[in-house]
């Protein structure tokens, strides 16, 4: 029987496979959230912004909107993880991306194990080599002129809240023999 062990990352030797793995064409990162009752749920995302500093910590910032099902969880809980996946895992990011967590338990059907995070309720995936801990230190919801004019045009109740966090660590998770 394998678990699995926290190897600590340095963010920003991995920021460049993130915003690469951002970009569209290349399926874009997973990200991991809990609402309170424990349940978990899995979307890719295509954007977010990564900067220096609160309290001596990077930033990420995501956008989802209130129509995702993910939304709800980060009104409740107000912490994520950003797995970034491989080439290998383009399969899972088109899913998650493409398919709902209210009809599906999306990390079953995409193949992907989950593993308790270090710092935050949401769990980090195995198979992605980089995951990015996130609680979210505030938000800013519509209406708000952060987003695109095409975004903008959306019904209010379906443009995207926007949601700062701090990065409280990144890691990658490998098989521990026990």
């Amino acid at each position: 029987m394998s678990d699995y062990k926290a190897e600590e990352l340095n963010f920003w030797d991995c920021t460049g496979e993130i915003l690469n793995r951002m970009q569209r064409r290349n399926g874009g990162v997973l990200c991991t959230v809990v609402d309170k009752a424990g349940r978990q749920n899995v979307l890719t995302l295509g954007w977010g912004l990564i900067g220096p500093h609160y309290h001596n910590r990077p930033i990420f910032i995501i956008a989802v909107a209130p129509p995702r099902y993910s939304w709800h969880f980060l009104e409740e809980v107000g912490e994520f993880v950003i797995a970034v996946p491989d080439d290998s895992l383009r399969y899972a990011a088109d899913l998650c991306g493409t398919q709902s967590g209210r009809e599906m338990d999306k990390f079953k059907a995409a193949g992907l194990i989950r593993v308790p995070s270090v710092h935050v309720r949401p769990p980090s995936i195995v198979e992605c080599p980089i995951n990015v801990e996130c609680r979210t230190y505030t938000k800013v919801e519509p209406p708000h002129m952060l987003l695109t004019p095409e975004h903008r045009t959306r019904p209010l109740e379906e443009q995207h809240t926007i949601y700062f966090a701090e990065v409280l660590g990144t890691y990658r998770y490998v098989a521990e023999q026990c």
